[in-house]
């Protein structure tokens, strides 16, 4: 029940408050502030009424019933709604039903988000039951989900748990950063807010924040709620009139608690009679009406009938009442059973217990007044330390972003004072070396005074330069992107210009275009991939694949290249590598890739042999041996660091970034193995490294892949969707020469329009394109496959994201293959190959 609790004010928090507003801002007309407040809080409790008065409970329940017709996501947003309402209202055992209700239906709909939110709304049930252990999995879920509107929803809860704890502080910080999650305009983010809203108002309320209470609760009922969903409660008037009681506007809460007991009269729901009782004795008593709570209790008798579950609340304001209205008796009785409870695990007391003060009464009608002044003394005492702590951790939610903003500032008026000391400590430091020839002992002692000052510039400035590493890496792992996009443009076209009928002097030209781009991209890949594994974003994907295939496929690759230098390029490959293994078949090409140039860029006559074997257990050893230069044995720790290769001579002689092995190393401690070499100057080097490969578990199946000439002969029609004019273009001129009907579109929503039309034998889809995203259409594509009964089509993702989660991301979507950008005519038409290959075996009868 989201109803503030009954409590005495708390004046030293009021005092402080006002005290630091006043010193903050120094604003004159207090009364007229609070004027408006009490405004502000009668025009809200009149709006309360007026749309609480405009509708009824029963309708909410036929709204309920109405929603469970209702399809998608619309309906389980409204059962949630009638559940909520429900709840907020004590009914707990009606609202338990139509949350089973919701579940059922989140269920069958198959809604992971509104299964969830059931679970949560299950939890918030038995936690206002009593069961506060439900708090443990709230956080759980919390901490757990990924889903934004499940997440704001547990947050929440816990944010409420830790207010009834008085932790205001922590709560009011939770609520804020559930607020950051919530995504501006997404749907039922409104709804999300509101419950947000309306627990920050309950945390503004016990720090005796008026006006930020009332505007929250306005954000709740007005600004956030839904004018199509029906709003029967009114929660706001029981607290707007809570907030009038303890400000000590009597007259504004006698009108507040009539227009409360008007509404519970009509609802003619028990619980709510129960919490207008309640709301009823809260302001007798801060009128000082003993006797008028007693009249708002009596219907309830003895033991509090059907407002029991209000126990912790109505027992010791009706105590209170009896002992100052020399009741002793009755008040002992109902102290007595206080008693009884809290034995017994059954009375918990929201905020600061009000026990202290009904003994106090008591031994002041019994005469022990010097009893009764202590311990009402000792009540008062320890009521002041909860009401400092409550303000300070509330205050402390208002200034820990201000702190923090100015940490960062300071931080940055740091650095620049630092850039600014170091300027002037150079510009001092040759004013010094011009005067060294005037005095040698004065500009010696500058010197060492300089240096001393340095020495801590420097250590600052390390911190920056590591700070600014990290930087780095985060940046180059996120710029593959915007680079590949325009090397796409470069590397295809050169690739389709190597294929055309070329004077000598042309083809030369194309191709140094050719083998710059490629050593572009090559170098483009290394720095993203040394960038990747710095900021841990590299994962190893396991795959079945055929060892002995991968060393011949690896061998087939460099073979040109070994040819025209004039080097034997063998492979070794026993019977029992003839087998399918369990490994990232991307990062071990990779790394015999970087191991196989590296082994030819350094050869110039001879031989360089790639050999698998079996290691120890399901370990599998590839070594890459050469008759190159080699290296002396004291250079081989420099060889796996980056930027570095045997000596600076050799980065000059030879080329290359030095980062392939210090990668290749890394990937290769990345699949659990390792990367070592050894040599001797003049007789070559052998490099190795290991890997844990099991046995598949069953050989691998499908089709036999379809050739690039099977490819060129079959007349697909083929959907190209990309934002880019450059990219589609480069498509174009990659297909010329194969029988394709080529049909380009430039974002998602046209593809999902063309391909709506039919006809389509393989879509090329980018991921990044305005109005609607490639992963979007790919996923609406799919859907209309669904809905109208059509085969599955290929579609390969054709895009410049190239990390592993953009390839989890696409298949998630429905995607059968990923090529990354730039392409050429070999890479294009093997990723055709294998999407039709799995989507569509029958293609060679179709060549055929």
């Amino acid at each position: 029940m989201i109803r503030g609790h009954h409590g005495i004010d708390m004046p030293t928090v009021k005092y402080v408050l006002v005290a630091v507003l006043l010193f903050l801002f120094a604003v004159p007309g207090d009364a007229k502030a609070t004027t408006q407040s009490r405004a502000s809080r009668e025009e809200l409790a009149q709006r309360v009424e007026q749309r609480a008065a405009a509708t009824s409970f029963p309708a909410l329940e036929a709204f309920g019933e109405a929603a469970l017709e209702q399809p998608g996501r619309e309906g389980l947003n409204r059962l949630y709604h009638v559940m909520w309402i429900t709840l907020n209202q004590g009914d707990f055992e009606r609202a338990a039903a139509w949350n089973d209700r919701l579940a059922a239906a989140a269920l069958e709909r198959r809604d992971e988000r509104y299964q969830m939110i059931a679970r949560l709304n299950a939890l918030a049930i038995r936690y206002d039951a009593g069961g506060t252990a439900a708090t443990t999995e709230m956080n759980q879920i919390a901490g757990s989900t990924a889903d934004w509107f499940v997440k704001a929803h547990a947050m929440r809860l816990v944010a409420l748990a830790l207010m009834d704890q008085d932790r205001i502080g922590e709560g009011l910080r939770l609520l804020t950063e559930a607020d950051a999650i919530v995504p501006e305009t997404a749907p039922y983010a409104d709804t999300a807010r509101a419950g947000l809203w309306e627990v920050t108002g309950m945390g503004l309320m016990k720090l005796n924040d008026i006006e930020g209470a009332t505007t929250a609760f306005r954000r709740f009922e007005i600004d956030y709620s839904n004018p199509a969903y029906p709003r029967p409660d009114f929660d706001a008037l029981y607290n707007l009139t809570r907030l009038s009681v303890q400000v000590g506007d009597q007259d504004l809460a006698s009108r507040l608690v009539a227009a409360h007991h008007r509404l519970s009269r009509r609802s003619g729901l028990e619980s709510l009679l129960v919490y207008d009782a309640n709301l009823c004795a809260m302001v007798a008593e801060g009128g000082g009406d003993s006797r008028g709570v007693l009249d708002c209790l009596s219907p309830y008798g003895a033991d509090l009938g059907a407002a029991d579950f209000l126990a912790p609340q109505l027992l010791p304001s009706r105590a209170l009442a009896y002992a100052r209205t020399g009741q002793l008796g009755l008040a002992r009785r109902d102290l007595a059973e206080i008693r009884r409870r809290e034995a017994a695990g059954l009375f918990r007391e929201d905020g600061f217990s009000e026990v202290p003060q009904v003994e106090a009464a008591l031994l002041f009608a019994e005469g022990r007044t010097r009893e009764a002044f202590l311990r009402l003394d000792a009540y008062h005492k320890a009521r002041e330390v909860q009401a400092a702590r409550r303000f300070s951790a509330g205050i402390g939610q208002v200034t820990g972003d201000m702190q923090e903003q100015l940490a960062e500032r300071r931080r940055q008026l740091d650095t620049a004072r630092t850039n600014t000391r170091l300027q002037k400590d150079v510009i001092s430091s040759q004013r010094w070396v011009v005067g060294i020839a005037v005095v040698f002992i004065l500009t010696a002692a500058g010197l060492l005074v300089w240096q001393w000052r340095s020495a801590g510039h420097l250590r600052l400035a390390r911190r920056a330069a590591e700070e600014a590493s990290r930087s780095k890496s985060d940046f180059l792992a996120n710029m593959s992107h915007e680079i590949r996009t325009p090397l796409n443009g470069v590397v295809a076209m050169a690739d389709a210009l190597a294929r055309s009928d070329l004077g000598p002097r042309e083809r030369e030209m194309v191709d140094i275009v050719r083998s710059s781009s490629g050593t572009l991209e090559r170098l483009l890949s290394d720095i993203l991939d040394t960038a990747k594994i710095e900021s841990g974003q590299i994962t190893i994907e396991p795959t079945p694949f055929h060892l002995a295939d991968l060393v011949r496929e690896t061998a087939a690759l460099w073979r040109p290249k070994a040819e025209a230098k004039g080097v034997a390029l063998e492979i070794e490959i026993p019977a029992a590598a003839e087998r399918q293994v369990y490994g990232d078949v991307v990062r071990i090409r990779q790394i015999l890739t970087n191991l196989v140039s590296n082994a030819l860029k350094f050869t110039a006559a001879g031989e360089v042999r790639l050999s698998v074997e079996d290691a120890a257990g399901d370990r599998v050893r590839f070594t890459v041996a050469d008759t190159g230069v080699g290296f002396e044995p004291e250079q081989k720790s420099r060889i796996f660091s980056r930027f570095h290769q045997a000596d600076g001579s050799i980065t000059r002689r030879f080329g290359g970034t030095g980062l392939g092995l210090t990668i290749s190393r890394e990937l290769a401690e990345l699949m659990g193995g390792g990367l070592d070499c050894d040599s001797e100057p003049g007789h070559g080097a052998r490099f190795w490294f290991e890997a844990p490969l099991p046995l598949a578990d069953a050989a691998l199946t499908g089709v036999a892949p379809v050739s690039d000439a099977d490819v060129e002969a079959a007349a697909l029609r083929i959907l190209l969707a990309d934002d880019h004019p450059a990219n589609r273009k480069v498509i174009e001129v990659l297909l010329a020469g194969a029988c394709a009907d080529l049909v380009c579109v430039a974002d998602g929503q046209e593809a999902l329009d063309a391909f709506a039309e039919g006809g389509f034998d393989l879509v090329l889809m980018d991921m990044q394109m305005p109005v609607m995203d490639g992963l979007t259409a790919t996923a609406e594509i799919r859907a209309l496959e669904a809905r109208r009964g059509w085969n599955r089509t290929p579609l390969l993702m054709l895009t410049a994201n190239a990390m592993a989660e953009h390839v989890e991301a696409g298949r998630k979507a429905g995607a059968d293959g990923h090529l990354a950008k730039p392409v050429t005519m070999a890479t294009l038409f093997a990723g055709i190959n294998q999407v039709l290959t799995v989507a569509d075996p029958a293609l060679d009868a179709e060549a055929a």
